[in-house]
């Protein structure tokens, strides 16, 4: 009897043209750590970027399936969604993760451009979610009260843990049967004026699902989402965000000189985040 098919390891990033050099070393890493027989689908949620540009994408990205989902207005009328100004931004695009899916594809593992792929994503991908929606690591701000100020007026526990959505392993059967991604979306429209932590750093979708998933959600291990400024022997995904983008001040050098290495390794070759 032949082995039976293994589905391929779905994983969904979003972008838009100025992000294309991180979504292309990201692409690169995640190839390149691939396991040997693992067919790896990376799906590219953007917005506006040129078919040209999606063509570099590829060719730094051999052995991956490259599947591309333009984010346009029409596409979201065709969801069902109003397309207003905040969710056509890419921080809102992995809100549609359900819709641009199949009803027959169950998981997938969403990663954020600005990030760094340093291991085989298959346990990532394997990783039990023990009847939750969503797994995910723990964000800088550590718990429920240190990123949203108003956390008692709508009801959450301040001392539950507060995660970063940058990389979620995701139950889209369950995302579909609870309307999750439309729950997230209403509360960052009804609450849009509350979307920054002390005032200064923007948390786009990422407060919506802290509420809508207020502790719901399973802890992944940090090397899944480590954050550049902190020592780590083992990374399995470094994640860029804020202002430790590579060559900015907090950021670990060695983790610089590896995103160096992958964008290096794409037609944006010499391409340096802009200093910060």
């Amino acid at each position: 009897m032949p082995d039976r098919q293994l589905p391929p390891l779905r994983i969904a990033t979003a972008t838009d043209a100025a992000y294309l050099p991180y979504a292309a070393a990201m692409a690169h890493s995640l190839a390149a750590h691939r396991s040997p027989g693992t067919e790896v689908e990376l799906t590219v949620m953007h917005a506006g970027v040129p078919r040209a540009g999606q063509r570099d994408l590829e060719s730094g990205a051999a052995g991956l399936t490259v599947r591309w989902v333009s984010m346009d207005a029409d596409s979201y009328r065709r969801w069902g969604l109003t397309p207003d100004p905040q969710v056509l931004a890419p921080h809102y695009f992995r809100c549609l993760l359900p819709r641009i899916y199949p009803d027959s594809v169950g998981r997938v593992v969403y990663v954020d451009a600005d990030t760094l792929v340093l291991d085989d994503l298959a346990p990532l991908w394997n990783f039990p979610l023990a009847g939750r929606p969503v797994a995910a690591a723990g964000d800088l701000m550590s718990v429920i009260r240190d990123a949203i100020d108003h956390w008692h007026e709508i009801g959450l526990d301040g001392d539950a843990p507060y995660f970063n959505s940058g990389v979620m392993v995701i139950d889209l059967r369950r995302w579909r049967e609870e309307e999750i991604c439309d729950r997230v979306l209403h509360r960052c429209r009804i609450d849009r004026h509350r979307l920054l932590i002390r005032g200064r750093w923007p948390q786009h979708d990422q407060y919506g699902f802290n509420v809508v998933l207020h502790n719901r959600w399973r802890r992944l291990p940090r090397r899944w989402n480590h954050f550049p400024e902190r020592r780590s022997s083992r990374p399995g995904i470094v994640h860029f965000l804020g202002d430790t983008k590579p060559g900015a001040a907090r950021t670990r050098p060695e983790f610089s000189r590896l995103f160096y290495e992958a964008v290096d390794a794409t037609p944006w070759s010499g391409w340096r985040p802009a200093a910060r």
